[in-house]
């Protein structure tokens, strides 16, 4: 069984994957990691991404300096759209490798995904936006602008709840959501 994690920034996808894996041998693929994986030197997302920018986001080894990265992408939204356009597939593709006949096999990842066929089931994590908030302020030391800066960059809720075939509420604790996730597998 193939199931797609949805979730924005703060939502609780990290503690979701634990519960799947540690309970369930759930075989977890991250499509953060994934990109990163990709990023590395002469890996295609590494040759994709230099022939767009040169060494402009390169550091002194000539590894791609992420934060650079970002730092263009954030602020130039048709450049975000032609780096998504060259990466999402590298991930995709990847993503299918990844997956295990006859395992229960869980991809994360906080955007909408581009194939949807190669999934079972949609699972949207959703938590209340001040959840999220205080959640990431505690966990991670970002600031309450910065966090509002990043969500207001993801899928909002509508969108994920659009193509979600079950929506999971994480707004309690640990045993809440390891509850709801028993549930959504039955």
């Amino acid at each position: 069984m193939n199931i797609l994690l949805l979730g924005g920034i703060g939502s609780g996808k990290s503690e979701a994957l634990k519960i799947l894996k540690e309970e369930f041998s759930a075989n977890i693929i991250e499509a953060d990691k994934i990109a990163h994986f990709l990023y590395e030197k002469d890996r295609t997302g590494y040759t994709a991404l230099k022939s767009v920018f040169g060494d402009l986001i390169l550091d002194d080894k000539k590894n791609i300096d992420r934060k650079k990265l970002g730092d263009i992408l954030y602020y130039d939204k048709d450049k975000l759209h032609r780096v998504n356009g060259i990466i999402h597939p590298l991930v995709n593709d990847e993503i299918k490798r990844r997956l295990l006949e006859n395992r229960l096999n869980v991809v994360e990842q906080a955007l909408l995904p581009n194939d949807k066929k190669i999934y079972n089931s949609i699972w949207y994590l959703h938590t209340d936006k001040d959840i999220r908030i205080e959640r990431l302020i505690n966990t991670r030391g970002l600031e309450r602008d910065r966090i509002e800066q990043i969500i207001s960059k993801q899928p909002n809720e509508s969108e994920f709840e659009a193509i979600a075939d079950i929506i999971i509420q994480n707004n309690g604790d640990r045993s809440e959501l390891e509850k709801n996730i028993r549930e959504a597998l039955r």
